[in-house]
């Protein structure tokens, strides 16, 4: 396993072999991030977050501006970022999970206003497809699967776009909102 951390907005890299590489890459005043894939039918990152401009009050995912690596002795590698938009404070954490082959990736935003939105938008590389809520990605070695957590759902934007977002977001404030979902790795065939 590979790892980097950021000093000064330097890319963030959590390399986990089969399980995929995360790698967070500052652009504008935010990290984005992206997953790649070793198998011969990706082409380029599988996920991609959509990120927004500096002045959007609730923008399209957790603007994170802050990320690092963090080790437990139980072998999970867990990836936290935290950010601030608008009058929001948002928080992540990407936690990969060797024995369930499997990322968890959770968000929270806190605020002080009821959200006008509250999401994490990805661009989806070629070969998704939804099935029974969910989408899946088939390649030559390997099939990944984004599932929602609830209380969160996908909400597809197009075939190459989603958003992933909180069932039911508090008509009052302030509160703290959330929102998961797993991204599951399993051999073809299994």
């Amino acid at each position: 396993m590979t790892k980097t951390s950021g000093r000064n907005h330097d890319p963030v890299i959590l390399d986990a072999g089969r399980l995929g590489r995360i790698e967070f890459l500052w652009t504008g005043d935010r990290y984005r991030h992206q997953w790649v894939f070793v198998d011969p039918a990706a082409q380029g990152p599988l996920l991609l977050s959509i990120e927004s401009m500096a002045d959007a009050i609730w923008p399209v995912s957790p603007p994170l501006q802050q990320v690092h690596v963090q080790s437990f002795d139980d072998g999970r590698e867990v990836i936290f970022g935290v950010g601030m938009s608008g009058r929001g404070h948002w928080s992540a954490s990407f936690t990969m999970v060797p024995e369930l082959s499997c990322w968890i990736i959770e968000f929270a935003c806190r605020s002080p206003l009821v959200p006008e939105r509250l999401g994490s938008a990805y661009q989806l590389g070629p070969g998704w497809v939804e099935s029974a809520g969910q989408w899946q990605w088939l390649g030559q070695s390997q099939v990944l699967t984004l599932e929602a957590i609830a209380p969160s759902i996908f909400r597809p934007a197009d075939e190459h776009h989603l958003v992933l977002a909180p069932a039911t977001v508090p008509t009052s404030a302030p509160a703290t909102i959330q929102w998961a979902y797993r991204l599951k790795r399993s051999p073809v065939g299994a």
